[in-house]
This record gives C-alpha cells, structure tokens and sequence, in this order.
C-alpha cells in the first residue's frame, strides 16, 4: 500500500531531496504490537548504553586500575560519537533505506558492546565505547521511521510513545546496571547491551517491514550531505523548530546537572534518595508524553500542547530563579519545580519533533539527524554552563541557565508557530 505524503507551500519552494523515494506500508503490521516494541527498543538502547554503566563506574576503574574520573571517559566518550555519528546515517537513511542503516548501527552496537566487555584497558575500552555510541546514533531514526509510516493524524501519538520509552532508561538501565553488578562484574553489563543489539536485530530481521524504500539517484558524497543539511538549515520553519528543540532540551540538561550538584551538595539528601528523585522526574516526563499522546488522539492540534509546556518551562525557571535570588529553596517545593518541568519537557517534545519532520517529510532522516546534534549541542552547553558557574551554596547557576534557555525556547517556538501560519494562510 502507498502512501501519497502531503506537500506544504513551504516544502514546494524548497530546494528538492536528492532522492526521489517511494514509500511503503505493510497493511496491518505497522500498528502492531510487535512493530510498537520495535521502535521502542530501538529508542530506548542509546540510553541503556549510558545509564546501565553509570553505577559500575567505580568497579570498572579499580578493575582496569585507573582513577574513578578517568572510567568517566567511558560516557562521555560514547556520547561524543553518538552525538555525532546521527550526522552521516540521517541523509544515509534518507537514500538508501532506514531498515539497511538500523541494521548496520546495530550490528557495530553488538560488536562494540562485546569489544567493551573483553577489553584489558582503558583505552581499549574508551575506543569500543566510541565505536558503541556509534552504532547507537542508528538508532535515533526512530523518529524517522515514524514520520514515514503515519500519517499526520497519528504520528504524534506515535512519536509521544517514542518519548516515553526514552524516560525509561533514566529509571530502568541505573536500577538493571546496580543489579548486574551485585551478581556478577561490570563486564556483564556491556554483555547484556550486546544482547539487546542481538534482540534488535532478530526484529529487524523477522518483524514487519517498514519505511521508505528510496530509489538512489545520486552517489552518497560529502557534498550532497551538506547540501542535505544546508536545504534543512534553509528551510525557515524547520530551523525554528530545531532552534526550540535544542533550547528546549538545555533546559532539561541543566536540570539534570544541576539538580544532583544542589540537592546533593546543598540541600544534602544522599546518592539513593536522589536516585528516587530523578526517577520521579523521569515518570513525569513520561507522563507529559502520555498527555501529548491523548490529546492528540482527541484532535488537539500540537500548538496547544506546545505553547502549555513552554509555558510551563518559563514559569518553572522564572519561579526557581526568583526563590533562589530570595534565598529560600525549600527542598519539597524545588522537587516540585524539577516535577514539572519535566512534565513540560515530555509534554513538548512530540510536537517539536512533528513540526520539524512535517516541513521535510522526504528528508525525514536528515531532519532527524540535525535535531539530535542540536539537542546533544546545547545539552552539552548548559550542562557544563551549570556545572562551571555552580558556587556550591544555591541553584544560581542552575536557574539561571534554565531561564535564558526556556526564553530563548519560547521565542524560537512562536517563529515557528508564526511561519506554520503563515504558510496556512498562503495555500488557502
């Protein structure tokens, strides 16, 4: 079965793919149970690869005989790759097919993953770790693999079920690694990622088909990926939602570093009630998810949950910050902030992803591949911004970065928003 994908005035005047691709849709697979697990393992290994080794950090560095913060290098190494390796498989997917470039990350993820749990040294793990985020980057496709299959009346229920196998990790993969390590050594653990890519695979290989199926009409070139990416960075609405997307997620990172930094080192609760803090975070996130999903389902249009969670995003930080210059950060209520605004956070995501894809649904892949190096980008920005500015007595630095981030979200949304309606009033 076809499916004919709706064009924009926007994408009619926009510089053509380089690819003339032909999509297909295997009738009554695609919304299958299976198909559903599908891409929510594959959304959820990138993050298993981090968090499932954060708790054997220590026991990784007396077993290899190195200093703890040196087996740090083991994450952020893999992130690096992972951020960046989305780069190349996104136009390469959009060419050549998602099925073929899944299957080829997944396949380096399994070698990796076994390559780490032999490795005799540091640096030998270090490179596996980099081959490992590597072959994670595939599976950021995900999302392109969702805009491919649905339809715009349904794919941002799917791309909210997307997001809410992403919370998992944060509160599955540090509880499975824990466990892991009680029973065995750290070595199981990259022995257990291995056995997810292996899984991943078996899907791939026995699931339904899915996606397009691209006809190549050029050679894959480093000029015709940056000329993928120069139309994406062209395309005004498209680069608006990136633009929110990233600022979005910074908004998130330096939470994530600064909440551990004050409710630890400030407000003093220990490692384990902070765990359950963050967890409980992370079931907020999901739940935001979950909301965006049923309106959806219920015919909201996605402006509506978008202008609610950046809203709910400045609110959060501007109160945050206005406590924190008070002096006053009572530990329930800064709990409370952190809650929400990743509610918000989940509550959004759909809908920044939906209007990214919508305005170049043939270059889903490219599109995709763009708003993970973004985010990743300004993850890695505020969270070292909070990081470095922390003066180890208040959230300051937090709140601050939180506040100039969701402002700077909030204008690159309503651009966005401005130009979808733009183009409404052009085509009718």
């Amino acid at each position: 079965m076809s499916i004919e994908m709706p064009r924009s005035t926007a994408q009619r005047t926009t510089n053509p793919p380089t690819s003339s691709i032909q999509m297909t849709v295997p009738p009554g697979k695609t919304d299958s149970i299976a198909f559903t697990c599908l891409l929510g393992l594959m959304a959820t290994l990138p993050g298993f690869g981090t968090d499932m080794a954060l708790p054997a950090l220590a026991d990784t560095a007396t077993s290899l005989a190195v200093p703890v913060h040196s087996a740090g290098l083991t994450i952020s190494s893999y992130m690096i790759s992972f951020g960046l390796a989305p780069l190349a498989f996104g136009p390469l997917s959009d060419r050549y097919g998602r099925q073929p470039v899944v299957a080829l990350g997944s396949i380096i993820f399994v070698i990796a993953s076994v390559g780490c749990a032999l490795a005799p040294s540091l640096p030998v793990l270090i490179a596996f770790r980099i081959i490992q985020g590597i072959g994670a980057a595939a599976m950021t496709l995900a999302i392109a693999i969702a805009r491919d299959t649905f339809d715009d009346s349904v794919v941002r229920q799917k791309l909210s079920n997307i997001v809410m196998a992403i919370y998992v990790s944060p509160i599955a993969a540090p509880m499975v690694g824990a466990a892991l390590l009680q029973l065995t050594s750290w070595r199981a653990i990259y022995a257990s990622l291995a056995a997810l890519g292996i899984l991943l695979l078996i899907g791939l290989r026995f699931g339904p088909d899915y996606g397009r199926k691209p006809r190549p009409t050029a050679r894959f070139s480093l000029l015709a990926l940056v000329g993928d990416y120069r139309s994406v960075l062209s395309h005004p609405t498209c680069r608006a939602y990136l633009f929110a997307a990233a600022a979005s997620f910074g908004v998130l990172a330096a939470y994530a570093t600064g909440s551990a930094l004050f409710l630890v080192q400030v407000a003093g609760l220990s490692s384990t009630q902070y765990g359950i803090i963050f967890g409980l975070t992370a079931f907020a996130g999901m739940a935001g998810a979950f909301v965006d999903g049923r309106l959806n389902a219920r015919g909201v249009p996605s402006h509506y949950s978008l202008s609610i969670g950046f809203t709910i995003q400045v609110l959060t930080s501007s109160v945050l910050l206005a406590m924190t210059l008070l002096n006053w950060t009572p530990t329930p209520i800064v709990i409370l902030l952190f809650v929400m605004l990743t509610f918000s956070g989940g509550l959004a995501a759909p809908g920044l992803m939906q209007g990214a894809l919508q305005q170049l649904p043939e270059m889903a892949g490219t599109v995709s591949a763009a708003t993970n190096s973004f985010v990743m980008i300004s993850g890695s920005v505020t969270s070292a911004l909070t990081a470095v500015l922390f003066d180890g007595r208040t959230a300051l630095s937090m709140a601050g970065v939180m506040e100039f981030f969701s402002l700077l979200a909030l204008l690159f949304l309503t651009m966005a928003i401005g130009r979808v309606r733009q183009q409404a009033l052009m085509s009718s």
